[in-house]
């Protein structure tokens, strides 16, 4: 017997079948599961340590291990924010409160955000050699969740003792982070693929899947909504590099 929930369950089914929305949908829980992996890898890293009885509190990278699992803790709150942002954004966008920002302070913190996946493949980061301040018209946290998502994905398609170079370039009216790995690049799949809204679909039904997913359309309307850009190619020296293009501070809510 069919009772009336029945009914609008699969009245609704049906609409969401052939709206083709239920295909979006396990593409959203897909990128959810996948932008977990990160803080989960750290803060297993932690506990094998610690079950295998070998964390040692005087050694430096394992503390630094302990900060970016507390960290990863806050990312994974973050990954959810990013998710609801963009479900929400709509044509407004990711909304944002510009400020003067300290670039590099917030570059290293979205770099020990990631240090315990690096560290757990002998990654190394090296951060920007910059001796000179960077201040940008950006809302920090925002610029944060970017940076840890782009290192995150660079991370990801780098190989075991490989290296993640950060540095930063000035223009006229812009500053430039550049986040380059040490994999095997693009190749052949078009940069703005990797920035669309369920983009990924497109590059694993192809069989060229990166393993992008919401992170990065979620970089693409953050970095719109402070005002700057967002892209992604091959390096010339090999591997891929993002960039993040911000504008200068010029007394942005002083």
């Amino acid at each position: 017997m069919t009772t009336e929930l029945d009914q609008k369950t699969n009245g609704a089914g049906s609409e969401v079948t052939r709206s083709g929305d239920i295909d979006k949908w396990l593409e959203f829980v897909a990128v959810l599961l996948h932008d977990m992996e990160s803080p989960l890898a750290s803060m297993k890293y932690l506990l094998k340590l610690l079950d295998e009885r070998k964390l040692d509190l005087d050694k430096p990278i394992h503390r630094r291990i302990i900060t970016s699992s507390h960290i990863a803790l806050e990312r994974t709150e973050s990954i959810i924010y990013d998710i609801l942002a963009v479900t929400k954004a709509g044509e407004m966008g990711i909304p944002c409160k510009l400020t003067e920002v300290s670039l590099l302070p917030v570059v290293k913190e979205a770099a020990v955000m990631v240090s315990g996946s690096a560290e757990e493949h002998g990654i190394e980061i090296k951060l920007p050699d910059n001796s000179e301040e960077f201040t940008v018209q950006a809302d920090s946290g925002l610029l944060k969740r970017v940076l840890d998502n782009l290192l995150y994905n660079a991370v990801r398609h780098t190989p075991d003792q490989g290296t993640i170079r950060i540095y930063i370039e000035e223009e006229s009216r812009s500053v430039f982070v550049h986040i380059k790995d040490s994999g095997s690049g693009l190749g052949d799949i078009d940069p703005e693929v990797l920035f669309e809204k369920y983009g990924q679909l497109k590059l694993r039904t192809e069989g060229r899947h990166r393993g992008v997913g919401l992170g990065l359309y979620f970089c693409k309307l953050a970095a719109m909504g402070m005002g700057g850009t967002i892209l992604a190619d091959d390096h010339t020296e090999g591997g891929a590099v993002s960039n993040i293009n911000l504008r200068k501070a010029q007394g942005v809510n002083k």
